[in-house]
């Protein structure tokens, strides 16, 4: 069964819009509950600047993934290989994230919304990144 290129594309666009809402959410919602937070041991002064690191590596992924998504006309070498890439940035954004929110879980029940955040967002790093590396392979190539 043939799939038309339009769903291939419409994939790669739910997968750059997850990429935002994690992006928005570190923005909003963690890393201004990482600077106050006082649990002893506590480092936000580096905490701080990872999130932003993720943040913004979420939202050129998203970038990138927009530009293809425009000019996407089948699967070239240079589209799979971006997109490979991306994807498995993503995953190992999922595995920081993952990381951080079990350490911010440890904290006590002042973080335990924060930590509930970075899970979402390590799921829906998760889900882009296994989407986007499906997609890349599904996708028919260009003829």
């Amino acid at each position: 069964m043939k799939t038309s290129l339009l769903l291939y594309r419409r994939i790669l666009l739910v997968c750059a819009v997850l990429f935002v809402v994690v992006a928005i959410v570190v923005a909003l919602g963690v890393i201004k509950s990482v600077q106050a937070d006082t649990f002893p041991g506590a480092t936000p002064e580096r905490a701080v600047p990872a999130f932003r690191v993720i943040m913004g590596l979420n939202l050129l992924d998203a970038v990138i993934i927009v530009f293809i998504f425009i000019w996407l006309r089948g699967r070239s070498w240079i589209s799979t290989s971006i997109l490979i890439i991306l994807g498995l940035v993503a995953l190992l954004f999922g595995i920081a994230l993952i990381d951080a929110a079990f350490a911010y879980k440890s904290e006590g029940p002042s973080m335990q919304i924060v930590s509930i955040l970075i899970f979402f967002c390590a799921a829906a790093d998760f889900l882009a990144g296994a989407l986007v590396i499906t997609t890349t392979f599904l996708c028919p190539k260009k003829t």
